[in-house]
Order: structure tokens, then sequence, then C-alpha cells
């Protein structure tokens, strides 16, 4: 799968550097994990000494070749957060704001703690291009949950390291398997069980 070039936008001026640069770290970790490959604009090549104007034409020309824009929660508050997104929306590049993406974060933590408190297996063994039944059905619990949960294809795509079409079958298989599979449906019963237990 090709990996997506993301832009880290949000609000710089009037915020002490220390502060801003850790904010913008945590974020460019976050997004590394997440698969993407990450232009951080706190690394620019410029300095605090430098211009306004300097850094933001710097930093639309670092925009540009990207495929997409993290937004910062707070990024109307700032004039060149405005000027990014404005411009990613006409040159329609996809849009992740911050409180999706940790929304979609706290959701994923639970099913992988559900599935490896049933199977026993971690995130990393069954992402991997393995055949094996139990890291298929691992992968399939993944996705049918994420997807129950709201997430789109293309953002369980970037979790599983699989394509589009092989989020579709994943879905399209989960209910085959529960009703012809009694290995299986005994495994989704019991993470549907333990995520029940985590929305009371």
């Amino acid at each position: 799968m090709e990996t997506m070039k993301i832009y880290i936008s949000g609000k710089i001026s009037g915020i002490p550097l220390s502060e801003v640069k850790a904010k913008f770290q945590e974020a460019q970790s976050f997004l590394e994990n997440l698969g993407f490959d990450v232009v951080n604009p706190v690394k620019n090549g410029l300095t605090e000494f430098n211009t306004w104007e300097q850094h933001i034409v710097r930093d639309v020309e670092l925009l540009l070749p990207c495929d997409a824009i993290y937004m910062f929660d707070g990024w109307m508050c700032s004039v060149g957060a405005c000027i990014e997104y404005d411009i990613s929306v006409r040159t329609g590049k996809r849009i992740f704001f911050e409180s999706y993406l940790l929304k979609n974060k706290i959701v994923v933590r639970k099913i992988q703690n559900a599935i490896y408190e049933v199977m026993g297996l971690d995130f990393k063994e069954y992402i991997m291009k393995s055949r094996k039944r139990d890291y298929f059905f691992a992968r399939m619990l993944f996705v049918y949950h994420s997807r129950k949960n709201g997430m789109t294809p293309k953002d369980i795509s970037r979790y599983v390291k699989r394509d589009h079409t092989s989020i579709v079958y994943y879905s399209k298989k989960y209910n085959d398997e529960v009703k012809y599979n009694s290995n299986f449906r005994s495994l989704a019963q019991k993470v549907d069980e333990i995520l029940k237990k985590y929305e009371q």
C-alpha cells in the first residue's frame, strides 16, 4: 500500500516554542505509527528569527506535495493554519482532524485489547502478512468492530496495512464466519462481551 504523505497544521504563533515543538513532535510520532509519511512544519529549515511571511511561504511549499493535512484542534484561531486548510480544500487533499483521529485511537485500543484478551494475539502479530487461521480471524474481528464504530475502510486499512478491497472482504466475510463457523462464532461472542463491558 502506498504511503500517504501528510502535513501537520495548527496554531504556532503566540505559543512558547518548546510547547510547539513538543506538540508537533508528538503528533508526528502518532501519525508515523499510523503509517503516514509526516511533514512537520516546525522542522521547515527556518528559525524563530525568520518572519511570519517567510514561514508561511516555506510551509505552503512543504504542504503542496502532500496528499493530506492533519489539523490540530483550535486550528481556526491561526491565520497560517486557515490558509493551509484553504489550500488543502482547493487542491483536493484529504483532511484529518485531531479529535477524529484521537477518537479512532481510543476505539482501536479497546478492540485490540479485547482481541488480545480472547485470542492472546498482539496487534503486530496479526497484521503481518500471514495466512494463519488465528491471524485471519483476529484481522476480521478488528475490521468488523472498527467499521461498527464508524471508522472508514481507508482509515482501517492504514491500521491493518491492507488495501481497501481487503477491508471490504473482511467486512463481508465476518457474517458468513459467524453463521457457519462455530469456532469463529465463539471468538466473536467473547470479543463482543468484552467490548460491551468497556461501554458500561
